[in-house]
């Protein structure tokens, strides 16, 4: 069981995201042409939409489960108890990994996504729109994630911190990966593949490191997906209030959105304008 968390974590994650995309599709179907058998020239519309609330539910169900996984998995909780029992066989198998892959892994996702656009590939927003995004989701996946830090203080397994639930860089892939999935994987399960498989790589380094528990990891793979997802469904709602502000007559309307931003413990806004 040990053996095969983080292909679980993968592969469950890639099924539910294949699933939600063909949730969606069904609910924007406008309906079905049925024959009305007394009258062979006419036909009935027959609607099947389903109800919205389920597709927005849908998909917060795999990051709310992995969060409330890892928060059960914590030393402060314990009640599933594999933290220490995945280390142990880390450290007695894994212990020759040393890289620093991982740092440079975690936006890879993230990148691939912008690269594509600027190559011209057509993802569901222009290269603007896709750049803030990924602004925002930075900002927001950054901003839980150290607060939750701050809030938990786990110590981590090497004793050299009380910063380690949930991770950061494990955080940050998940994040990068379901921004490639929202934009690309519609069109491709094989970009839902690559960003999923990077991400759940950089979360087994994390653990064959020796810098995370296991809880650390599954808790910030549900922080990283639920960031994006959250900023996919406030985004058009900060455009309209932009616009709002700006005025629409203004030049500056269709091209400008106000980002929050979080460094070093303090926040703010930065209105960001296309000239």
């Amino acid at each position: 069981m040990r053996k095969t968390a983080f292909p679980l974590i993968s592969g469950g994650v890639l099924a539910w995201s294949v699933g939600a995309a063909q949730a969606q599709q069904t609910a924007l179907t406008p309906g079905l042409l049925v024959p009305d058998s007394a009258h062979a020239t006419s036909s009935v519309m027959v609607q099947r939409v389903r109800p919205a609330t389920w597709v927005v539910l849908r998909g917060l169900v795999v990051p709310a489960a992995l969060i409330a996984a890892g928060a059960l998995t914590t030393e402060h909780v314990e009640v599933i108890n594999s933290d220490e029992a995945v280390r142990e066989e880390s450290r007695e198998h894994l212990r020759w990994v040393r890289t620093n892959l991982d740092d440079q892994l975690r936006h890879a996702p993230a990148y691939t996504t912008l690269g594509l656009s600027l190559l011209g590939v057509k993802g569901e927003h222009n290269s603007l729109n896709q750049a803030v995004l990924f602004a925002l989701t930075y900002t927001l996946n950054n901003t839980i994630t150290s607060n939750l830090k701050r809030i938990t203080r786990v110590e981590r397994p090497q004793g050299n911190s009380f910063e380690s639930f949930p991770s950061q860089h494990t955080s940050a892939a998940f994040s990068a990966a379901r921004f490639l999935d929202k934009e690309y994987g519609a069109q491709s399960i094989w970009y839902r593949v690559g960003g999923y498989t990077v991400a759940t790589g950089v979360a087994g380094l994390r653990v064959a490191k020796d810098n995370h528990w296991l809880s650390d990891v599954v808790a910030g793979a549900g922080v990283g997906m639920l960031s994006t997802e959250i900023v996919y469904r406030v985004y058009p709602l900060l455009q309209r209030a932009t616009r709002r502000v700006i005025g629409p007559t203004s030049r500056f309307g269709h091209h400008a959105v106000l980002l929050p931003s979080y460094a070093n413990g303090a926040t703010g806004a930065t209105l960001v304008m296309v000239l």
